[in-house]
């Protein structure tokens, strides 16, 4: 990091662009953790208990293929005019929630909401290359965490107020004001500088269409039974992905930064750090309320905050983390995935005896790990992708991630489906259940922290 990096967010481009970036994050980060706390109550009003899980798979699906499709968007119109399309989608399909006479229209607007968020959280991630100097990308980036931290922070707790109060529609309106404010300081900020690529770039349907179906066949595994079925749902899942990444070869425009896969380039090596890191969330998130309140009789809303220790605990860890020079970042990037392979054992020795605060523990060991290497683990993707992959590069981070999230939920559910939890409930299962689920996803972590050993950032490019 070049000296005066820091002071540089002082200085009146930097903060508002950093309140563009930071507003276009707050929105559906908001929207996903105040939606998880009153999608009960709109069951209670509309019904459609049948469909509640495909409300979160909808707006998974959504998301990854606006995130996906971003970097196309912007080539295509600019960056303005696509924050300004990712936004009226968000806000279209948080009216369709909110006004929702049925379930299937929460979920068709969760699918519209999901899209626009996706394309939102790109958009932020290719703002922090393209506005920011490389050495304040790490600060940049805690600060989208940051958002983050507030969202799992504040969202339950506005969501629960206004469930409560039976105003569930009013919480899918909330952050409509929020995504506003950020398109037009964004059609602000960029104004006439904005540049695009116009008819150069053709929209991947096929590869779209393939990822979305990938991710599909995914996010159903969870709201379908049977193993045969579940395997059929991950066979095909793999067979449109690996179609995809085949297409894309052969594509002359493309939908992913060169090299992205390959354990051989450095910014490869990142990609599939965020892939195994972003998979690590999943089953602290998912199963953890749940289990807490089985295992040891914790109430709904105090599990929900549990869990909330590992949010906090990933942005607090950013925060640290940032304020590492950049010729030391090697250390949080290897030490980042120790961490949380700790907090994984820690899981796994008490997520049936307990003490509750001892499973706390372990969820602030798992965020903090995720947040001591994150930033950095961005700063070295956003330094290594191709100057001419500048938008696609930074795009694909939230992509990754999300593509992650929506494989170790489903990953977690076969294997916490299989230790025998969806046929029976009790304390002995749910026992037997958690210990699989972390012991097994122990490994995760540990393997990124071989790929981390092999890991060198790149050095800063100075102007």
């Amino acid at each position: 990091m070049h000296p005066g990096s820091g002071s540089a967010l002082l200085e009146r481009p930097h903060r508002l662009s950093a309140v563009v970036v930071v507003l276009g994050i707050l929105a559906p980060a908001f929207a996903a953790f105040i939606t998880a706390t009153v999608l009960p109550s709109a069951i209670v009003e509309i019904g459609g208990l049948e469909l509640y899980a495909w409300a979160s798979t909808a707006y998974a699906v959504g998301s990854i293929l606006g995130s996906a499709g971003s970097s196309v968007v912007v080539r295509r119109t600019g960056m303005r005019r696509a924050f300004l399309l990712a936004t009226a989608a968000f806000i279209v399909g948080a009216v369709v929630c909110g006004a929702a006479p049925t379930m299937k229209m929460v979920v068709a607007g969760r699918a519209v909401q999901g899209l626009g968020g996706g394309m939102l959280i790109a958009a932020a991630h290719a703002m922090v290359r393209e506005m920011f100097p490389e050495g304040l990308w790490p600060h940049m980036l805690a600060a989208i965490s940051a958002a983050w931290g507030t969202a799992a922070l504040g969202g339950p707790a506005l969501g629960g107020v206004l469930a409560a109060h039976g105003l569930w529609r009013v919480a899918f309106w909330a952050m409509v004001p929020v995504t506003m404010i950020a398109a037009a300081l964004t059609w602000r900020l960029l104004g006439a500088s904005d540049r695009r690529e116009g008819r150069q770039a053709r929209v991947p349907f096929g590869r779209l269409s393939l990822i979305c179906a990938s991710v599909l066949c995914i996010g159903s595994i969870a709201n379908t039974r049977g193993v045969a079925v579940r395997s059929l749902l991950l066979v095909v899942a793999v067979a449109a992905l690996l179609l995809a990444l085949r297409l894309e070869r052969e594509a002359r425009v493309r939908l992913l930064p060169s090299g992205m896969l390959s354990l051989d380039k450095r910014l490869g090596k990142g990609y599939w750090m965020v892939f195994l890191l972003g998979m690590s969330t999943t089953p602290g998130g998912v199963y953890v309320p749940l289990l807490v309140q089985m295992l040891h009789d914790v109430s709904p809303a105090s599990a929900g905050y549990l869990y909330a220790v590992q949010s906090l605990s990933w942005t607090a860890g950013t925060f640290v983390s940032a304020r590492i020079a950049h010729e030391r970042a090697h250390r949080p990037i290897v030490l980042g995935p120790l961490l949380m392979a700790s907090g994984f054992v820690v899981l796994f020795l008490t997520i049936a005896s307990g003490p509750v605060a001892a499973i706390a523990g372990g969820l602030l060991l798992v965020g903090l790990g995720i947040g001591t290497a994150w930033t950095h683990i961005g700063a070295v993707i956003l330094s290594s992708g191709r100057p001419d992959e500048g938008t696609v590069t930074a795009s694909m981070i939230p992509t990754t991630q999300l593509f992650a999230v929506a494989l170790g939920s489903a990953l977690s559910g076969i294997i916490a489906n299989q230790a025998g939890l969806a046929r029976d409930a009790s304390p002995a299962t749910a026992a037997l259940a958690g210990a699989w689920l972390f012991g097994s996803f122990t490994l995760v972590p540990l393997t990124s922290a071989v790929i981390a050993s092999r890991l060198r950032p790149a050095r800063p490019r100075h102007p």
